[in-house]
């Protein structure tokens, strides 16, 4: 019995390593080596945010905008002021080879996003693509709901994704992580409750106005939710 529970978790332990690496796979712009923010599955997420803020006006700020893949996106055809803020230096330092000239167009910031420095109600759009995943911590995460809420104008929106820990396949995916892929390092991979989420932001006066899964179309087994919520 021992042995067939062992193989059981071997060929749960294989899938998910092909799962992993398949989702970390080449990005379709073709971008080298880029830490977590490439691949198929964080590749799409930042195509429907893409979309998602595009459907609303306003500066534009992305809390974790790293070597400015979203940013990129949004400068050729957003005549608004956008900032990028991220916590590393080293991200930063990558946004001159992914941007160009368009560069120039764009403000970077070197901060967290927990205690930005920023005026109260400067943007009318804050942004978080393939970021909440990464957060060690609920309370970090928190900070930086309730720091999205207080740099948003009135009616202003929040756009963000979160990896969906009703699902199965996602839970394991990231839980198990440890034991067949060791280049995460102290890397956290997290999903998330939907209500949890929801509960921070109704605290910090953000209502959510659209909500969508990717991949499925089943709400509850979606492996990541879309979310939009305004500023009360």
């Amino acid at each position: 019995m021992k042995t067939k529970s062992k193989n059981r978790r071997n060929w749960l332990l294989n899938f998910l390593s092909w799962a992993f690496k398949r989702y970390r796979g080449a990005s379709k712009d073709g971008g080298g080596t880029r830490e977590l923010s490439s691949g198929f599955l964080s590749d799409r997420v930042r195509d429907e945010l893409i979309a998602e803020t595009r459907r609303h006006t306003g500066d534009l700020l992305e809390i974790g905008c790293g070597e400015g893949l979203f940013l990129k996106e949004m400068v050729s055809d957003d005549a608004n002021k956008l900032v990028g803020l991220d916590l590393f230096f080293k991200m930063l330092a990558r946004t001159d080879s992914v941007l160009g000239a368009e560069r120039a167009r764009i403000q970077f910031v070197q901060a967290g996003g927990e205690a930005m420095p920023f005026r109260d109600g400067s943007f009318g759009r804050v942004v978080c693509v393939n970021i909440f995943y990464n957060i060690p911590t609920m309370e970090l995460l928190e900070g930086i709901i309730a720091e999205a809420g207080r740099v948003l104008a009135q009616n202003g929106v929040f756009v963000f994704e979160i990896r969906n820990r009703y699902n199965p396949f996602m839970y394991l995916l990231y839980r198990w992580v440890d034991a067949y892929d060791t280049s995460i390092g102290d890397l956290p991979l997290n999903t998330y409750f939907y209500h949890d989420i929801n509960r921070m932001l109704k605290k910090h006066h953000l209502s959510v106005i659209a909500k969508k899964g990717i991949y499925i179309p089943l709400w509850l087994l979606a492996p990541v939710y879309v979310i939009v919520a305004r500023k009360d």
